[in-house]
């Protein structure tokens, strides 16, 4: 028994690691775009080499066309093709012109210094007010700080401006020709996604049921995998945007992969509550593995809740998607407010690495201010800050080791070096978004790697990164801390806040079917936009909870709880009604409509008591009950969900 549980949990540590080093990636998504923009790279390296034989260029311009080939093919994401291509037409212009800022102030170090933390401040603005601002400020802040580093002289800038203009035209070639983005096969490699997350759900849920219990490992596999479908509709949903709503095929598809993702989750959460008596498992076990197969599921007698949830995924899987139009799920327009804090922070955060940074080295002070600025990009709180800190020291101190040994194991031989970097580089970005601690871990590697091919000394090299890397992220948590803090918990608030603006959308939207069998061409958006908004204030809180283990809210975490069965509520009523189910008993009608301005009543309450937490929450009667309504009348069923929606959004707001 000790064996089988030390080889079972060795097993489980080699997954662990390989899902770190790897994280999944369904569709092939990051895959393709790590794929993009290593060629971009690598090509614009050759071509700047080639032009060396024509011309004189100085070997830190092969690094300089790598480098910005490589963040404007991977951070150029405009929605249409026409506005990538103008991004990546503007981006050598303003990378020029950062690095022609560089090349001017390679003679005066404090102002070189002095004017970071003001260009921190616009790129982090920028950002928040669309793609293009963020594509074009990482390309300059890139450019600006490759100039410091490799200090060319300004007769070298009409070269490098060809360079530049190279490492754009072969992003441009390689994304819009070679390999260029096809929403439509995207989103079949994503379908396909969808079946194989579902039969590994289905495959956990068979091992249950055959041992008649959960075990912790089968317990967390399922989850994990059930998120990871989620996942995987929320990236259908953004093909279907990318192919456009003009496309009822496209929406028709997507339609059909949510209404799997909400019939499975229902499995899921069923049989996690409960697998049914042992008389039930055979026929259980044959309906599993008929779903598992693609044949037709036999006929149940059993009228347990599991058998019940499998019945209906099996009438999902076999029904054929209806052509429908549909609106993309449109994110929250950025508020300058929200876009001046982080842009401060950063600036102030830059300010202090840099001096923190001087004292580590007087000539790599803009590793510490990068450090910092990073912190504050994509992060809503304090906590998320420091973690993405944390995450940042992490992936450097792993890159510093293992970037020491491959780095000296490779001294001297430029073509394993190249290829290194090469996979490196592939590696790093096939992480992006799904472990940004591991991409920087890569990152680390080809940073050693790359100055090695300059002639530094790898080891000396990546310990004073390090280094830097610790100043910057010292002083990020410090501005994190002290500067601009949000009061405590007003980021779940806002969260929380969000959320609940989308589940009053999905519920009216909802009731309108129900009630007055309008179609709802945004109701599937807004399915996706509340489970969007959900995960966003989980992530939030998880974050803020784990950050202070010494202070957890059991309140806030019971205010979640049934912020999440809301969700799942409002999900499955978005389900039903996706399928044009309407309410036909007119006894039912007025008492729904009353249900359903009460739930409207209620998140008025909760958005305006926690918008100010001074206003009072105002007193409700009691929640509708309806009576008897049958289970299995999809209609009625969607009337349930509602009223326990209403039920707990009465519970929040009366407490």
């Amino acid at each position: 028994m000790a064996v089988s549980t030390g080889l079972l949990h060795l097993v489980s540590v080699l997954r662990n690691s390989v899902r770190l080093l790897f994280p999944p990636d369904p569709g092939s998504l990051r895959l393709l775009a790590a794929l993009r923009a290593t060629l971009a790279a690598v090509l614009t390296f050759i071509l700047v080499v080639l032009l060396g034989a024509v011309t004189t260029v100085p070997a830190s311009d092969r690094i300089l066309g790598f480098a910005i080939a490589l963040f404007i093919a991977a951070n150029v994401r405009d929605a249409t093709r026409r506005e990538r291509l103008v991004t990546i037409a503007l981006a050598p212009i303003v990378a020029f012109a950062t690095t022609t800022i560089a090349v001017s102030l390679l003679q005066q170090p404090f102002v070189a210094a002095a004017i970071v933390p003001p260009m921190m401040f616009v790129i982090s603005f920028g950002a928040t007010r669309g793609p293009r601002y963020a594509s074009l400020g990482i390309v300059a802040l890139i450019a600006y700080f490759i100039g410091l580093v490799t200090r060319q002289p300004s007769d070298t800038l009409p070269v490098r401006l060809v360079v530049l203009l190279l490492a754009a035209g072969d992003a441009a070639l390689i994304r819009c020709l070679l390999v260029p983005e096809r929403p439509e096969a995207e989103l079949k490699r994503l379908h396909h996604a969808v079946n194989a997350t579902l039969d590994r759900v289905l495959r956990t849920i068979v091992a249950a049921v055959e041992v008649g219990a959960w075990t912790d490992a089968t317990h967390d596999e399922l989850q994990e995998e059930t998120y990871r479908l989620g996942d995987i509709v929320m990236m259908a949903q953004a093909r279907v945007a990318a192919i456009g709503t003009q496309s009822p095929d496209g929406g028709s598809r997507w339609l059909h992969l949510l209404s799997i993702e909400l019939a499975t989750e229902r499995v899921a959460r069923i049989a996690l509550q409960g697998l049914g008596s042992a008389e039930d498992r055979t026929e259980l076990l044959a309906t599993l593995h008929a779903l598992r197969s693609g044949t037709n599921s036999p006929s149940q007698r059993s009228t347990s809740p599991l058998s019940t949830a499998l019945t209906l995924l099996a009438y999902v899987l076999n029904e054929t998607p209806q052509a429908t139009l549909l609106s993309a799920a449109q994110p929250a327009p950025a508020t300058t407010l929200r876009g001046f804090r982080p842009a401060m922070q950063s600036a102030i955060a830059a300010a202090l690495a840099i001096i923190g940074g001087a004292l580590v080295s007087p000539n790599r002070w803009y590793w510490a201010a990068f450090a910092a600025y990073v912190m504050f990009q994509g992060t809503r709180s304090r906590s998320e800050s420091i973690a993405k800190g944390v995450q940042f020291m992490l992936g450097t101190l792993a890159g510093v080791i293992i970037g020491i040994l491959i780095a000296t194991l490779l001294s001297g031989h430029e073509i394993l070096a190249m290829t290194a970097i090469v996979v490196a580089v592939f590696l790093a970005f096939q992480a992006n978004q799904a472990a940004f601690g591991m991409m920087v871990f890569w990152i680390t590697i080809v940073l050693g790697l790359l100055f090695g091919m300059l002639g530094y000394f790898p080891p000396e090299f990546l310990l004073l990164r390090l280094k830097e890397t610790a100043a910057g992220a010292a002083c990020g948590a410090l501005v994190a801390s002290l500067v601009l803090v949000r009061r405590k918990y007003t980021a779940i608030n806002d969260a929380t806040i969000a959320f609940l603006r989308a589940l009053g959308q999905l519920v009216d939207s909802a009731s309108r079917v129900l009630l007055d069998n309008e179609p709802e061409p945004e109701l599937g958006a807004r399915v996706l936009l509340t489970e969007q908004r959900f995960r966003d204030l989980n992530a939030i809180v998880h974050v803020e909870q784990s950050s202070h283990p010494l202070s957890r809210n059991d309140a806030l975490r019971s205010r979640v709880l049934l912020l999440e069965a809301c969700e799942q509520w409002a999900r499955e009523v978005g389900q039903i009604c996706l399928q044009g189910i309407r309410l036909s008993e007119p006894e039912l009608t007025a008492p729904v409509s009353q249900t359903v301005a009460r739930i409207d009543a209620s998140l008025s309450a909760l958005i305006g008591h926690l918008g100010d937490q001074r206003a009072p929450l105002p007193s409700q009667g009691p929640a509708g009950d309806l009576g008897q309504l049958r289970r299995d009348n999809l209609a009625q069923y969607a009337v349930r969900l509602l009223l326990r929606i209403d039920a707990a959004l009465l519970n929040l707001a009366t407490r």
